[in-house]
């Protein structure tokens, strides 16, 4: 996301294809960083860390890669993106809280 835009092929399979793929790469991200640093016993809605971790990796992040591309060459700011990439993030944090993430499964 912070390439210069002259980087990326041209591929365009169907309408509102790079909405999509900011939903996926966001929902991804907050689903896998939501769960770290919690405890197996500590997962649930309320746990402080889970919050924190969907605040600064499904919300902050998405919020600050939006922001740079305004500076990177060939690349421009789009507050539709912005608002995609924070939608994937909640997304991901009620994934998160409806299946935890497979460490847990795991261990």
């Amino acid at each position: 996301m912070l390439s210069p835009g002259t980087s990326f092929p041209e591929v365009d399979l169907f309408d509102l294809q790079d909405k999509l793929i900011h939903l996926v790469c966001f929902f991804i991200q907050a689903y896998l960083w939501c769960g770290i640093g919690v405890e197996k016993s500590n997962k649930g809605r309320l746990n402080k860390r889970v919050w924190i971790n969907f605040l600064l990796f499904g919300i902050l992040i998405g919020a600050v890669f939006e922001t740079a591309q305004y500076y990177i060459p060939f690349r421009s700011f789009d507050w539709m993106d912005m608002t995609v990439n924070m939608i994937g993030g909640i997304l991901g944090l009620l994934g998160y809280l409806k299946w935890p993430t497979i460490k847990f499964i795991l261990d």
